[in-house]
């Protein structure tokens, strides 16, 4: 958002930005006068960052750069960032005080990727800083299947366990497979730490649900470091002293106002070894301006990615739309979405051998989103396959649309 005092900060930035030969052709000479002229300076994309990928987005110098980091380059080639020791210091110093609250008693398992990835690592940092003892159950390796992570948070006594929601519901399942119940059988499990995806209210419901302690969010990306994390009261506030976020309609024309989704747009305010500066983050966001019981005024709601917006009848739904869908039907943990015709089919895996569709549900939820919702509820194993221990929950991206419209064979 832009706040008329941030002038001053931003021209610091923009001149340590054009020590980078990317930012040294696009970023003007002289200072900004006015926030028309900020208003003009060009957007930074993704396919900016993978063109000058490895060195071109880095402003300073290589003795300075102490830690390197990649995108997961699940579609193409990999985002090249550096960070520096300040760059850690910061990072660590503002995601220690992470509404989850780690203390020196806890024991943290860490199930996000750590190679090349900055999540893990960066959660490590964080709970380190207050004492606590890290355990890195790397989520991209065969070293730690599901099975063995059920096993560690048993066996070590862990009281946060650190991952992305569906791996949360993903190793609950892993751990009633083994004959174990996740509400009863992890008594020093306090809290559950989320990231990676968005996390909608439906979503932290259903985790809360099935583990029965409380789970907090954070939101960030690979190319900037975390932006916002939850407070206490497990309401998202942004890093507003790291980052200016503008939410611009989906031309980014416009901002939108408070209260309407917008696509986000992030520059650093502080001195980054790889400023994104007017990055595009391809996210909807919807920022909420009203004061949380911690004193923030500022609220997000990470409403998913742009590109994976489902539109039909002349309506937008986004993830956070599907899981409120999804939210209402008995089976909730696995699922897939897509496009069809007038309106939204969804395929779910059934949790419970007598989980139906209820009577006139369908016709309600169509009702309620302004567009034909189906549904077809298939046997435990067909999204997410079972009878591999070692590859089942070994995630790259998680995978919640199917724009194919191929329909997926079930036994009936």
């Amino acid at each position: 958002m832009v706040v008329p005092g941030r002038l001053a900060a931003i021209n610091q930035v923009l001149e340590h930005a054009r020590r980078a030969d990317f930012y040294q052709r696009r970023l003007p000479c002289a200072p900004l006068r006015s926030w028309e002229e900020w208003k003009a300076i060009p957007f930074t994309t993704k396919r900016d960052l993978l063109e000058q990928s490895p060195h071109g987005m880095a402003c300073a110098p290589r003795r300075e750069l102490l830690q390197y980091h990649e995108s997961s380059a699940t579609t193409g080639a990999p985002v090249s960032v550096w960070y520096s020791a300040r760059d850690l210091a910061e990072i660590r110093e503002r995601f220690s005080r992470w509404g989850v609250r780690f203390t020196d008693e806890d024991r943290v398992l860490i199930r996000f990727p750590y190679a090349l990835s900055t999540i893990g690592p960066f959660v490590q940092m964080a709970a380190q800083q207050k004492g606590a003892c890290a355990i890195a159950a790397d989520s991209r390796t065969t070293i730690t299947p599901l099975a063995r992570v059920v096993d560690l948070l048993r066996r070590l006594d862990v009281s946060v366990l650190a991952t992305i929601s569906l791996s949360a519901v993903m190793i609950a399942e892993a751990a009633e497979m083994a004959g174990l119940d996740p509400r009863r059988d992890f008594p020093r499990l306090r809290a559950i730490c989320c990231a990676g995806e968005p996390l909608s209210p439906a979503r932290r419901s259903l985790v809360e649900g099935i583990w029965g302690v409380p789970v907090y969010d954070n939101f960030g990306m690979t190319e900037t470091g975390p932006q916002a994390m939850d407070c206490a009261a497990r309401r998202l506030h942004p890093w507003q002293d790291c980052f200016l976020m503008e939410f611009l309609d989906d031309h980014l024309e416009r901002e939108v106002a408070p209260g309407e989704t917008g696509q986000l747009v992030v520059t650093s305010l502080t001195r980054r070894a790889t400023p994104m500066i007017r990055y595009v983050t391809g996210d909807r966001v919807r920022r909420v301006d009203e004061r949380c019981v911690c004193g923030e005024r500022t609220t997000l709601e990470i409403r998913g990615r742009a590109d994976d917006t489902l539109r039909v009848q002349g309506k937008s739904f986004d993830l956070w739309d599907l899981e409120a869908i999804v939210s209402r039907l008995p089976s909730r943990r696995f699922w897939r979405a897509s496009p069809e015709g007038d309106g939204l089919r969804f395929i779910v895996e059934r949790e419970r051998e007598d989980d139906r569709i209820a009577p006139g549900l369908l016709e309600e939820l169509s009702g309620a989103h302004g567009a034909r919702i189906d549904v077809e509820i298939v046997p435990k194993g067909t999204l997410y396959d079972r009878s591999e221990p070692v590859s089942f929950g070994m995630l790259g991206k998680p995978m919640y649309l199917d724009r194919s419209l191929a329909r997926v064979s079930a036994r009936p």
